[in-house]
């Protein structure tokens, strides 16, 4: 690996400037229906499974205050419920309501389109390298919202 001789043309400084620009393009699609970029990965985690707000905030990477300030947001968008856990009276957890799973939707579809904007100058073999590189650093990162 060589090293880069300018900060412009290393990678850290070429994925936050790509990131930037990445998360505008998905935060204008998002806010027609009034969620934002940090709201995703809440929808995404309780669309597949039962979460307590401490489990979201491990497997986001946040404080559970900043779990608390996003389910907050989402709860008076109707977009999630916080419920008691069958399991555990005690412990509650989040689940999505019909407008969650809808908004969910409209993710999936504003993360597409913003990704094809991001990729537009790379032809399919170049988007498909990028896309397989990216999950490989981001599972060696310990980055996973299954």
């Amino acid at each position: 690996m060589t090293t880069p001789d300018s900060v412009g043309a290393s990678l850290t400084f070429l994925f936050g400037k790509l990131g930037v620009i990445a998360t505008a393009g998905f935060a204008a699609e998002l806010a027609a229906v009034g969620i934002k970029p940090r709201h995703c990965a809440v929808l995404e985690l309780a669309r597949g499974q039962a979460l307590s707000q401490l489990d979201i905030a491990h497997r986001v990477g946040v404080t559970p205050s900043v779990v608390v300030d996003m389910l907050d947001e989402l709860e008076d968008l109707g977009a999630v419920r916080r419920v008691a856990d069958p399991g555990d009276r005690r412990r509650r957890v989040v689940e999505l309501t019909t407008k969650g799973r809808s908004l969910h939707r409209h993710a999936v579809r504003a993360a597409a389109k913003a990704d094809r904007g991001l990729l537009s100058g790379l032809d399919d073999r170049a988007q498909a390298a990028v896309r397989a590189s990216m999950a490989r650093l981001g599972a060696a990162h310990g980055l996973d919202f299954s």
